[in-house]
């Protein structure tokens, strides 16, 4: 096979060459198509190779994933092919013309199967094929009109034998994978860098700006600014990137069923300092799922009222529930007769040729034909979403056969499409992989905008029918030759009304965000100090370790000690070697008191709050989860060099965070656990190691130590050579690491930080307590806390317990969540799993 080779069907001269050809249009015309794909990854296979690795390392940088269950199951970083899908301008404009008209007869068939179901009393389509369908919500029929708006659409295509694009199906009920489309070009600019910047391909950030006009146009009507939030099954939701990217470049807050509660019939979202109205709900749970008073009574997942608040016209929810019947594969055979009922033309795209089992007929046909059909259920939720007939052996045939004819009309046969195939990247060099197409639109007022590219999708092997996420497909980003006129990257998307915005911040941080916002910040100082207090115990280890009964080992020994205080760790087992034992605080399998648990909790942490983090953020939870992956292998005397690559990345993190972050109340609540824990870290490691008293020189190694934990050697010096400070050790670790407010490390210091915290955050309560608790320091005798080690002991616990007082009220009065509602299951809701 020579690089760059490609087929459509049968058809060697196929639109995927021809786009490359109108890439070299203006160039060297002399370059053939082959050797322009081959120059696009270097050439020859190993820089091709070396370009998918590249893709690799920077969705792992951008963390980038897709899967993910609710019990757990690990996600998986999102696979990138680098070798972009090229579509001509002619091409994409008669496929934009097929899908304007596809969305305009989705749309007006909704509006009829919610309304008068004319096509339902007039046979145009068999009333089983929509009422029989998981997705025809019947709670829904009596929702207004203009509060049922179907805003966004997403199509799978494919082509043909003939070279002729094919729908394999409708996206209407929450469709995804417009994120994953702008994270995939994101990460293909980087890697072809020069081509990108000098050929002409659409845009894709313009259809962001229509679709989040389309949201604040499709409010209620009424005065004011509008509020729109996306809803989210959560962060174990298999799209959680995808729902994020889209919340952050829409502009609008990511939420979850905890964040809202309906109250006078309409959604609230609950916030610090009160409720606020919702005018719009981008939903992105299933439409099932999404109300457990009037669907699945069981759901956690949606908002109780929710369907009720739309039905009074309180809300807009996008897209409507009950727009997941559009996506029935029972609809295929009848949609041609749809488009020219309804919109009276001639349908521009079609299906594949479709039977519905529902039809005796058709369902003879199927049975009959097993060996050349693809046998798909009407409702993607079913199981598989296609079964090869011609791979089933007799059992598995039969078996299909009884489920057909006990629910026909949950059925259909398709014929399979070839598929166009693309070239690929494999470690075999480039390997034609069938393709797959999904195309975004957005509907604003009277227009429909395409994006202008999509989403491609290859098998993820060579003899692959399927091309599915589920089944491994790869990524591609799709260039659309030429600027069309008018699209939307170069117009200008006004809106009747305005996006709403609170004062003294970009968005009302809920008890949830908040809640895992104040642990990002707290997980992450805890991986920081815990990093820098092994460190310098391994430091001391590697000087007194094999010296027992000297000054320096009795000092590792009080260190060691006050692990298991201090970070959670286990203690040291008898006998075991002190480098084995810092390894496994490293990256030891214990749930709490390693780096390895606390950078797992910032990193979940982090996706529940994915939406209001940086690219830079992710990119630095990347290298640390790297850092800490690479110390796996390593045996325990190899340890020191890797504390400083754990350390880079959580210092990047805090600057970030430090001169990255807006300062509003998401901030306030990260820096308040950034303080809390630094606080309570160097209370606990003071209490340890210098209660009670050692001998003087023991105490200078073990100040030394705790010193240079907290990063405070220099200053103490400096302190002590201009006789500013304490010239006792044991007094100047004191009074740095307790009192001085000019130490950034300081318990002092965390105090003040959290007092302005908490001011931002607007709990004056809080605030009180801990200028109560900052007013009670500069009185301490720190002189007399040196010779009276039980005293300071006292000073020292009470001064931790006041610390943890002051994080569980912060707990109690800013992140408490909603009491589960009672599961009850609704009469018609069928049974039917959550697809998120």
């Amino acid at each position: 096979m020579t690089f760059g080779s490609h087929s459509v069907g049968t058809d060697d001269d196929g639109p995927l060459e021809r786009g490359f050809r109108e890439v070299l249009e203006g160039r060297d015309r002399s370059v053939a198509p082959d050797d322009l794909v081959a120059a696009l990854v270097g050439g020859d296979p190993l820089g091709m190779l070396e370009a998918k690795r590249a893709a690799r390392r920077l969705v792992q940088d951008d963390g980038i994933t897709y899967g993910g269950t609710a019990d757990g199951g690990q996600a998986r970083l999102w696979e990138i092919d680098p070798i972009p899908v090229v579509i001509g301008a002619a091409e994409w404009a008669s496929l934009e013309r097929g899908l304007e008209q596809r969305a305009r007869a989705l749309h007006a068939l909704q509006d009829d199967l919610y309304g008068e179901r004319r096509l339902l009393r007039d046979g145009v389509v068999p009333p089983p094929v929509v009422l029989g369908h998981p997705g025809f919500v019947r709670p829904a029929v009596g929702v207004p009109r203009e509060r049922r708006p179907l805003v966004m659409f997403a199509t799978d295509l494919g082509r043909d034998a003939d070279g002729s694009w094919r729908v394999l199906g409708d996206r209407t009920q929450a469709p995804s994978g417009a994120g994953y489309a702008m994270a995939t070009r994101r990460v293909v600019a980087r890697l072809l860098p020069r081509l990108h910047r000098t050929t002409e391909i659409g845009t894709l950030l313009g259809f962001f700006h229509t679709m989040s006009a389309a949201l604040t146009d499709a409010a209620p009507s009424g005065e004011g600014t509008v509020r729109t939030v996306m809803l989210s099954p959560g962060a174990a939701s298999e799209t959680a990137f995808d729902q994020a990217f889209l919340a952050s470049a829409l502009g609008v807050p990511l939420v979850e069923a905890d964040d809202l509660v309906v109250r006078d019939g309409r959604p609230w979202l609950r916030a610090g300092h009160g409720d606020v109205p919702v005018d719009v709900v981008l939903r992105r749970v299933d439409e099932l799922w999404s109300d457990p008073l009037d669907l699945r009574g069981e759901s956690e997942l949606g908002v109780p009222g929710l369907l009720e608040s739309t039905r009074l016209g309180n809300v807009t929810v996008v897209n409507p529930i009950g727009a997941g019947v559009l996506e029935s594969v029972g609809l295929a055979p009848y949609l041609g007769d749809v488009v020219r009922r309804l919109l009276g033309e001639e349908p521009l795209l079609e299906s594949p040729e479709t039977w519905w089992c529902g039809d005796a007929t058709a369902r003879s046909h199927v049975l009959a034909n097993f060996d050349t059909l693809l046998i798909r259920p009407t409702d993607r939720a079913d199981g598989p979403t296609s079964i090869a007939g011609w791979e089933l052996d007799r059992t598995r045939r039969e078996h299909l056969r009884d489920e057909i004819l006990a629910r026909p009309w949950a059925w259909t046969g398709q014929r399979p499409l070839p598929l166009s195939s693309t070239p690929t990247v494999t470690a075999d060099g480039l390997e034609d992989r069938r393709f797959v197409l999904r195309t975004f639109g957005a509907w604003h007022g009277e227009r429909f905008e395409l994006m202008r590219g999509g989403l491609g999708r290859v098998a993820a092997e060579r003899d692959e029918h399927t091309v599915s996420n589920e089944r491994g497909a790869l990524a591609k980003d799709v260039w659309v030759l030429g600027t069309a006129h008018g699209s939307p990257a170069d117009t200008v998307v006004t809106t009747r009304r305005t996006r709403a915005r609170r004062r003294g911040g970009l968005f009302e941080t809920t008890p949830r965000v908040a809640d895992n916002l104040h642990w990002v910040g707290r997980y992450t100082e805890r991986a920081d100090g815990t990093v820098r207090l092994l460190a310098v115990a391994g430091d001391l280890a590697e000087d007194h370790a094999l010296h027992p009964g000297t000054a320096g080992n009795t000092a590792l020994g009080t260190l060691l000690a006050a692990l298991p205080g201090v970070t959670g760790a286990r203690p040291r087992a008898d006998g075991e070697a002190v480098a084995d034992y810092l390894r496994d605080l490293v990256v030891g399998p214990a749930p709490r008191g390693t780096i390895a648990s606390s950078v797992a909790r910032v990193v979940r942490a982090s996706q529940q709050v994915r939406d209001l983090l940086s690219d830079d953020t992710w990119s630095e939870l990347s290298a640390l989860e790297r850092a800490v992956g690479e110390t796996h292998p390593l045996v325990a005397d190899e340890l020191r060099p890797h504390f400083d690559s754990l350390l880079g990345p959580l210092l990047a993190l805090q600057g970030i965070a430090a001169h990255g972050m807006y300062r509003d109340e998401t901030w306030a609540y990260l820096d308040a656990g950034v303080r809390i824990e630094r606080a309570q870290f160097a209370v606990a490691l003071l209490m340890s190691v210098l209660t009670p008293a050692s001998s003087p020189v023991v105490e200078f190694l073990v100040t030394e130590a705790v010193l240079r934990v907290f990063d405070s050697v220099i200053s103490h010096r400096r302190r002590v050579a201009d006789a500013t400070g304490p010239a006792v050790q044991v007094e100047s670790t004191l009074d740095l690491l307790l009192v001085d407010r000019r130490n950034p490390r300081s318990v002092a210091f965390q105090l003040e930080a959290l007092e302005r915290d908490l001011r931002i955050i607007g709990d004056a309560t809080l605030v009180a307590a801990v200028r109560e608790l900052i007013d009670g320091l500069p009185p301490l005798d720190l002189g007399t806390l040196t010779d009276d080690r039980d005293a300071l002991e006292s000073v020292l616990v009470s001064l931790l317990g006041a610390l943890r007082t002051i994080g569980d009220r912060i707990e109690r009065r800013h992140f408490l969540r909603q009491a589960p509602h009672a599961a009850h299951q609704a009469r018609w809701s069928p049974e039917r799993r959550a697809r998120t």
